[in-house]
This record gives structure tokens, C-alpha cells and sequence, in this order.
């Protein structure tokens, strides 16, 4: 069973560092996660850039994020730039 990371209600350029911070912790010699997004109430583009890079350094390292839950606002806020944290298709050979 994986380890759930739990995001804090502010996610903007004053929390991120600390974020970061805890989140590069918690991901350290993990196989696979959870993440929580789910309470996250207040965003800027630092909390999207920083919810951005997570999806894809799990991807690069190797990390399966087996639930991703997220908040309605940063649903919102993800459609309507048009980003999108679903994994790729892969087409094969």
C-alpha cells in the first residue's frame, strides 16, 4: 500500500518552497504514492506549476502515483489552461 502526501488548503508562491520541500522528503525512495490535492483552496501558478512538476517527476523517476485526488478549484484552474496531469499515451513501435 502507498503512502498518501496530503496537500495543505494554500498552495501559492508563499507555501510552495516549503511544499517542495516536504514533498522531494516524502518522495524519497518511494515506488509509489498518493497525493491529496483535494483541500486545496487557494492557488496561483505557483501551486500549479509546482502540482505540474510533481506528475512529471514521478513520471521521470520511475514513482506510480496510484490515487490523485484534486480539489474542484484546481480542476478548474488545470481545464481551463488546458493541462492535463493524465499520463501519455504511449503508441507502440
Amino acid at each position: 500500500m502507498s503512502e498518501c502526501f496530503k496537500f495543505p488548503a494554500e498552495l501559492t508562491i508563499y507555501e510552495v518552497q516549503d511544499v517542495h520541500t516536504e514533498l522531494s522528503a516524502f518522495l524519497e525512495g518511494k515506488q509509489s504514492v498518493g497525493l491529496d490535492l483535494s483541500q486545496v483552496e487557494e492557488l496561483d501558478s505557483a501551486g500549479i506549476q509546482l502540482t505540474v512538476w510533481l506528475v512529471n517527476h514521478c513520471r521521470t523517476t520511475g514513482v506510480q502515483i496510484n490515487a490523485l485526488t484534486l480539489s474542484d478549484l484546481l480542476t478548474a484552474r488545470l481545464t481551463l489552461l488546458n493541462v492535463s496531469l493524465a499520463a501519455p499515451n504511449k503508441s507502440e513501435p
